[in-house]
């Protein structure tokens, strides 16, 4: 990360295919980008507004033996597509995602004491 960015979690490349589930429509096989431990970048999808709610399944994560299905919230669009922040993850979809973000090469982005502080009582 650059001394004059303004972002707190780390992202990896990655040129990934989710499937989004929102309430009244489904987007299949789409381009994500730009991954870390919080959200993830989907082009596309422009009908989609800031708020929208929906279930992200994501395509390649083999490191699990269950799909890697996190629930995600629109929290920026522009001409391109959504910015999907991650919601309500447990220990269990947190262990599975940062091991998927391990095996596309990347680092642990989030140390694990912080992310066990941060969830709810």
């Amino acid at each position: 990360m650059t001394r004059n960015s303004k972002r707190k979690h780390q992202r990896i490349p990655y040129q990934g295919k989710v499937d989004l589930f929102f309430k009244n429509t489904n987007y299949l096989s789409r381009t994500a980008q730009n991954l870390s431990m919080i959200g993830v970048w989907v082009v596309g999808c422009l009908e989609q507004e800031e708020g929208s709610l929906c279930d992200i399944d994501f395509h390649d994560a083999a490191s699990t033996n269950h799909p890697l299905r996190i629930k995600g919230e629109v929290i920026r669009r522009d001409e391109e597509g959504i910015a999907l922040l991650f919601l309500n993850m447990n220990v269990r979809t947190y262990n599975d995602l940062e091991a998927f973000i391990f095996e596309l090469g990347g680092p642990p982005l989030m140390e694990e004491n912080k992310f066990l502080a941060d969830l709810p009582a």
